[in-house]
């Protein structure tokens, strides 16, 4: 009908749409910090059954690369986030250890 004005949508939605855009980046952002790991550096050794371990490298993130007294293969250290880490050995049975911060 002519003369009638019809409500404007551009507004509220342009406000949701923006309000998406920026939780939206504000969550992305949150989970690109990095997170600490509890494992200790390369150099150091961990306490197991079979002797002390030495921390060889990294893997990345929560897990590094163990050298084992005893055993040939190179293990695995896995940070559990309580203050310990399993080792992971191919082979053998896992084995939690305590790996202070």
């Amino acid at each position: 009908m002519p003369g009638t004005s019809r409500p404007s949508f551009a507004l509220p939605a342009f406000a949701i749409l923006a309000s998406a855009v920026l939780t939206a980046l504000a969550c992305a952002a949150a989970y690109a910090q990095p997170v600490p790991s509890g494992l200790p550096a390369p150099g150091t050794a961990v306490q197991t059954s079979n002797g002390p371990a030495m921390v060889t490298g990294s893997i990345g993130g929560s897990a590094a690369i163990v050298a084992l007294p005893g055993v040939a293969a190179n293990g695995i250290l896995r940070d559990n986030g309580n203050g310990s880490s399993t080792i992971l050995v191919p082979g053998g049975p896992p084995q939690v250890v305590f790996t202070p911060r």
